[in-house]
């Protein structure tokens, strides 16, 4: 009985548009107050108890520190500057500004590692330039919400970061394990949107001076140091994720304070507060999510989910076929993170005794999650970008189709050839 309720209020509380945080954590409390007519009764202790347990993690620390430093980035200026990187390199060719916003949604993606901040950061910037050169505002939001998908992929990931404290694996690890994936997404949608565009007839942008080209792309370099030093300190063994995020928060603060010289105290203390509400959402999913969890593992919810897979069969390729079509159809309705936070917990065991290496799952669980952003009626990218162009979300969807099946294409690559993910961790980090 408390299984069933636990499902269908979940259901019922996310599809009324309640916040995913609160919906998990008012579901949670309503099923242990029916538990106390069971045989079974929780204490309500356990609601405080397991909150707390769930944000108990040196790892997690990281997370509103990354998140910091994205907004310190995008404060000082440093997306116009990625963007024009991105504009000097490829907006002269086939695709135009188009392709500059794939392209810019790559590199931005290693500042916040969240796709809807990465949609909204570059949406602001390209969706109406785009509109000046008569692209179709549908197809501009469209090709901005689907590029920004690669967000998680690329280090630092807010998702890898919580997927390594819930199931304890190396967050290092899954930060290589995301860089092939994400430059086949980025290939993959570059490519598709060069064939758009040249069937389309869309401009191109007029090719630069040389001399403007390389000052565009020096200025648009120093923002792309902070990734770049998480990961090898990550790597190289020299900084936990906390300790990484913590110098690239002190990174940003001086490009920000002394280089570019658009950060002062009062547009830090912005940064702070906006960091702050951000960080306290992501937090309290968390926290909401571990007592749901909690409660799925009482009530055997994984032994049956194990129990039903694998009457199917026991075959790991049936296995990952049937967790991505699961993992597919919750994310139309559910947001990423609280997913990870309960599934995979309960997947991961299951897969790893079929031969399915955990850092693999990992990352095809993000890739995975990451159609749900932009497909209704979750589709949070869809709905950022469709309030910066003003257009309906069902016409940015249309255009937004041939991306999807893109990323499933590179889904079921990335899936059933798990070289993809774990060439890079193997080679740097050994096995």
């Amino acid at each position: 009985m408390i299984l069933a309720a636990l499902v269908v209020l979940l259901v019922l509380f996310v599809l009324s548009g309640m916040e995913v945080a609160w919906a998990i954590g008012l579901t949670a409390f309503v099923c242990i107050f029916l538990s106390q007519f069971t045989d079974n009764p929780q204490p309500y202790v356990i609601f405080a108890h397991e909150m707390t347990e769930g944000i108990n993690s040196f790892t997690l620390l990281s997370v509103p520190l990354f998140i910091f430093a994205g907004e310190l980035l995008t404060f000082s200026g440093a997306t116009r500057r990625l963007v024009d990187l991105a504009a000097a390199l490829v907006g002269h060719f086939n695709g135009g500004l188009a392709n500059v916003a794939v392209t810019a949604n790559f590199i931005v993606s290693g500042m916040s590692g969240s796709a809807m901040a990465d949609a909204a950061a570059t949406g602001v910037v390209l969706v109406p330039e785009m509109v000046r050169r008569r692209y179709p505002v549908a197809y501009a939001c469209a090709v901005i919400a689907c590029a920004a998908t690669v967000g998680p992929l690329v280090p630092p990931s807010l998702l890898f970061i919580v997927l390594g404290a819930a199931v304890d694996l190396s967050v290092g690890r899954l930060f290589l394990a995301g860089i092939v994936p994400a430059l086949i997404v980025f290939l993959a949608m570059y490519a598709l949107t060069w064939r758009i565009a040249l069937r389309r007839g869309f401009p191109r942008e007029p090719r630069l001076p040389a001399r403007q080209r390389v000052r565009m792309v020096l200025r648009g370099l120093p923002p792309l140091a902070a990734p770049a030093f998480v990961v090898a300190s990550m790597v190289a063994g020299i900084a936990t994720p906390t300790e990484a995020a913590s110098i690239a928060v002190l990174y940003t603060l001086l490009l920000g304070g002394l280089v570019y010289r658009t950060l002062g105290p009062r547009q830090i203390i912005d940064c702070a507060a906006r960091s702050a509400l951000v960080a306290t959402a992501v937090m309290l999913t968390v926290a909401t999510s571990q007592i749901f969890s909690a409660l799925m593992v009482q009530e055997q919810f994984g032994t049956m989910l194990t129990d039903a897979m694998l009457s199917v069969s026991h075959n790991r390729f049936a296995l990952l076929l049937m967790v991505n079509i699961m993992l597919l159809v919750l994310g139309m309705f559910m947001e990423p993170l609280p997913i990870v936070l309960i599934l995979a917990p309960l997947l991961t065991p299951m897969l790893q005794s079929a031969g399915v290496d955990p850092v693999h799952f990992g990352v095809v669980m993000v890739l995975n999650l990451m159609v749900g952003l932009i497909h209704p009626p979750v589709g949070m990218n869809l709905f950022v970008v469709s309030a910066i162009g003003r257009v309906e979300l069902m016409r940015v969807f249309v255009e937004s189709i041939p991306y999807i099946v893109v990323l499933l294409v590179v889904l079921v690559a990335v899936t059933y050839i798990p070289a993809l993910s774990l060439y890079l961790p193997t080679l740097l980090m050994g096995r």
